[in-house]
């Protein structure tokens, strides 16, 4: 079994360069990318009021040709499909994809059959992982199999203010998720990841759960195949308009966290993970 790491806070400035893909940041937080295959996958249901300045920031701070922005909308009726259709047309590394209502892990799940770069990333779409910190994790794959944000070690920093009964909620989660499962991650939840593409074309297909809980479902399905998984401090800025609602859905994160714990302990069986015909066929 392959260990896990809480990696330390490393300057912004000057990224080691080794073998393989990477990231540069550079100077202020913008980062450059210098010999890489990134997708990065944005989840999006009617998120018209802050996709574009994500997209925009990201088009804007990652320029280099290799890289693509798939955009994965689930079921939007808003004005999100265009405004990301219009970034498409100023910008061919964007790809928009609609999807009927899958949830967050469905439509990663549908994206995925899109990538084809050696890393895949996620990041959601409201801008509260800039750039430069999605940067920090490409490097920290090439020592690993994957990195994932985190707002919990101490070298963390989270900007904005967030609700006291959120911030609660947020940690009581957490808790029950490391001593539920035995995790060793602080923050399962932060929506900013990497993973190299080869693992997760093992892992997706073993993920089942499409929901608040596929973050955990992900990385308990990397736990138990051995894959190196870093947790790394980040800059995370609290943006309003969440669509989570932890506190208004805890029955139903509840009954999905019972369900995968009774999964683990091989009282019930996961269903396969399947998606309709159409869902693949949506674009």
């Amino acid at each position: 079994m392959r260990s896990h790491r809480n990696e330390p806070a490393e300057e912004v400035t000057g990224l080691g360069r080794t073998s393989g893909p990477s990231v540069e940041a550079l100077e202020g937080g913008a980062a450059r990318t210098d010999q890489i295959g990134l997708d990065l996958i944005i989840p999006a249901h009617n998120e018209a009021h802050r996709i574009g300045p994500t997209l925009e920031a990201f088009r804007r701070e990652l320029p280099h040709p290799d890289m693509r922005f798939i955009v994965a909308l689930d079921n939007c009726d808003d004005a999100t499909p265009e405004i990301v259709a219009h970034h498409a047309v100023e910008d061919s590394r964007v790809e928009i994809h609609a999807f009927p209502k899958l949830g967050k892990g469905g439509v990663i799940r549908q994206a995925f059959d899109r990538c084809r770069a050696d890393l895949v990333a996620f990041v959601d779409a409201d801008g509260s992982t800039a750039p430069g910190q999605l940067a920090i994790l490409v490097d920290a794959v090439q020592r690993a199999d994957g990195a994932i944000a985190s707002r919990r070690l101490p070298a963390s920093t989270v900007q904005g203010r967030r609700a006291v009964v959120r911030v609660a909620a947020s940690v009581l989660f957490a808790w029950l998720v490391r001593h539920l499962f035995g995790l060793p991650y602080r923050d399962t939840q932060c929506g900013a990841k990497v993973i190299r593409r080869e693992a997760l074309e093992l892992l997706i297909p073993r993920v089942t759960t499409s929901d608040y809980l596929f973050d955990v479902d992900l990385l308990l399905q990397a736990d138990s195949h051995g894959y190196t998984i870093v947790e790394v401090p980040t800059v995370w800025v609290a943006r309003p308009g969440s669509r989570v609602r932890l506190i208004r859905d805890l029955g139903d994160v509840a009954g999905s966290l019972l369900r995968l714990w009774m999964s683990q302990q091989g009282t019930w069986k996961r269903p396969q993970a399947t998606w309709t015909a159409a869902a693949r066929s949506e674009t």
